[in-house]
């Protein structure tokens, strides 16, 4: 009696998992990204020559006055190809509003932004073409800093304070390896060293004997928080121009 039960029950098994295997192939359901997606392409200048503590990025930021991205993605070197990149940032919230080729810190704070485009009406893919894009670390100095903030006083107008041109085409070889006009021994900027850059010494209202003006409202809060630790950056990384 009990060969007969195990033997009815083995062949209604048998008969169960025989009914299943049909023979076919099932393909496999995709996992969908659910909301807004944009295609960020152009070619980007300057890529490589990052320092490590910093992240060229796609991100989504909820305002234009986040100092964090809420979302974001790195772009690498291995995202270009053929000279072009072409890098997806998918799955954006409905709270998402700008989404920006930008500058990040490891903890994903908004350093500089390249360039942006307003997604909070978009109900489908958005291209971002952002075209030929230098995003060096100098030019995003020259870019958020020098142009604002000094080059008013710097060659912008008639004439360069201290004779220090700061306007762009020529910052760079003004400033990098040149020998002070006001502090002896020194260079404006030092590469590899900041600590021992004149810049350096002025933008953090450092006492440097022979230069009397006070910069201090030359650097914000944010500035302060943001571009001087780029400025050191960029010089304490080789002060590279592109």
């Amino acid at each position: 009696m009990k060969k007969y039960i195990f033997a009815t029950l083995l062949g209604l098994l048998m008969l169960n998992v025989t009914a299943c295997d049909d023979g076919r192939i099932y393909p496999e359901t995709a996992a969908t990204a659910e909301g807004k997606t944009v295609v960020l392409e152009g070619v980007l200048n300057g890529l490589d020559n990052w320092a490590s503590n910093y992240r060229v990025s796609i991100a989504g930021f909820e305002d234009a006055n986040d100092d964090y991205a809420s979302v974001s993605k790195v772009i690498t070197t291995s995202d270009i190809k053929d000279g072009k990149v072409s890098i997806e940032l998918s799955g954006l919230k409905s709270d998402i509003k700008l989404v920006r080729l930008c500058i990040l810190d490891r903890l994903r704070k908004h350093i500089v932004t390249f360039n942006e485009v307003d997604v909070s009406n978009a109900t489908e893919t958005v291209r971002m073409d952002v075209g030929t894009v230098n995003i060096s670390m100098f030019n995003a100095i020259q870019q958020n800093y020098f142009n604002t903030t000094c080059a008013n006083c710097h060659g912008a107008s008639n004439r360069a304070a201290a004779g220090l041109y700061l306007t762009e085409g020529k910052s760079y070889q003004a400033l990098v390896d040149a020998d002070s006009r006001k502090v002896e021994g020194k260079k404006l900027v030092e590469p590899n060293n900041a600590a021992n850059s004149v810049l350096h010494m002025v933008l953090n209202q450092q006492k440097v004997e022979g230069i009397s003006m006070d910069h201090r409202d030359l650097v914000s809060e944010k500035n302060e928080l943001t571009i001087l630790p780029l400025i050191d950056s960029w010089i304490n990384n080789g002060a590279k121009e592109k």
